[in-house]
């Protein structure tokens, strides 16, 4: 009998609420729904995957990400769990948080039956990651007050949302409230061109340190975010815009140096690798960022970014804005996640 293959799947609904409401330029949350799937190979090894719900998916509403998972488990009963990702990805890639989810459980499992696991099949490179903490895009004095306890806390680099209005005030509040911390600019797609570095000059005059402008145009709009990679004075990152192998591919040929920010949630944990080791070869700096997953639901993304040690922003932070929920092999000490 093949240990590799799936024998049994469990699916849920994991409901956690969110420490602060979280308002972005694309929409507001209180809480979270997650699917979260557990599979079971025939060697009896486990993995866990989880998919989150989120306002930059509509369409991935927990129902949705539930029954798409039982379609995957149902079809790929007893097949090899090594030889099935392109499968996966083609039966459910309309709806990637779900395919992922998929994919990292039986990545898991099968690393666990060949007698390792995730950190060290990407490596082993650190034991600790450090990230940033993210301030949603509240008012000057609402984020004063999140840039003092993330300072208490230990945070020495703050991703601040913008595109939604005032933003200087906040982001010159959040600096001098966290003591001058790192600042990423992260627009959601809503800022625009020349905004954008507008924005980043004024900061930069004033003595606020941006180390990052993280997708200030739309998602299609290669053309526009090129431009802004080559007109900013800090480096720009690709999120929305980062949706596929083909998409890093495209930036790299451009010959502009962009940073390259990998999502599980967006390209599953095979995809991803190849996008990390596509952006190596191309010289791109990386990010690693997440949705709304727990700390259990970072496993895989901290795996990849501890285990190559390729990652030069870590934003690796929704365990910490999440209010409770299941704890994963990384803990959380402030700004680190560590292996335990």
């Amino acid at each position: 009998m093949n240990p590799f293959s799936l024998v049994g799947a469990e699916i849920s609904l994991l409901r956690l609420k969110l420490k602060r409401p979280f308002r972005t330029a694309l929409g507001h949350k209180t809480e979270t729904v997650n699917a979260v799937i557990r599979v079971r190979l025939q060697s009896g090894a486990a993995g866990r995957g989880e998919a989150s719900s989120s306002i930059v998916w509509a369409s991935a509403s927990p129902a949705r990400l539930a029954s798409t998972l039982r379609r995957l488990v149902k079809r790929f009963h007893k097949r090899d769990a090594r030889d099935i990702t392109a499968e996966i990805w083609k039966t459910a890639g309309h709806l990637p948080p779900a395919a992922s989810a998929f994919e990292c459980a039986l990545a898991q499992a099968s690393a666990i039956t060949s007698r390792t696991d995730l950190w060290r099949r990407c490596g082993g490179a650190l034991e600790r990651l450090t990230t940033n903490i993210t301030l949603s895009a509240e008012g000057p004095t609402a984020t004063r007050l999140a840039a003092q306890t993330a300072a208490a806390e230990g945070f020495l680099s703050l991703k601040i949302k913008v595109g939604v209005g005032g933003d200087f005030a906040r982001v010159q509040a959040a600096h001098e409230a966290g003591g001058r911390p790192k600042i990423i600019l992260d627009g959601n797609q809503k800022l625009g061109l020349a905004p954008s570095l507008r924005l980043v000059e004024r900061c930069l005059k004033k003595g606020i340190q941006i180390v990052l402008l993280e997708q200030p145009v739309p998602a299609e709009n290669l053309r526009d975010f090129l431009d802004c990679a080559r007109r900013s004075p800090v480096p720009v990152a690709a999120d929305e815009s980062l949706r596929s192998i083909d998409d890093a591919r495209r930036i790299a040929d451009s010959g502009v140096r962009a940073v390259l920010n990998i999502k599980l949630s967006k390209t599953g944990f095979q995809g991803s690798v190849r996008i990390a080791s596509l952006a190596r070869a191309a010289g791109l700096p990386l990010m690693i960022g997440c949705m709304q997953e727990s700390s259990a639901g970072l496993e895989a993304s901290a795996s990849l970014a501890a285990g190559t040690g390729w990652f030069s922003f870590v934003d690796l932070d929704s365990d910490h804005l999440l209010a409770g929920g299941p704890p994963g092999s990384f803990q959380r000490r402030g700004r680190h996640l560590s292996r335990q």
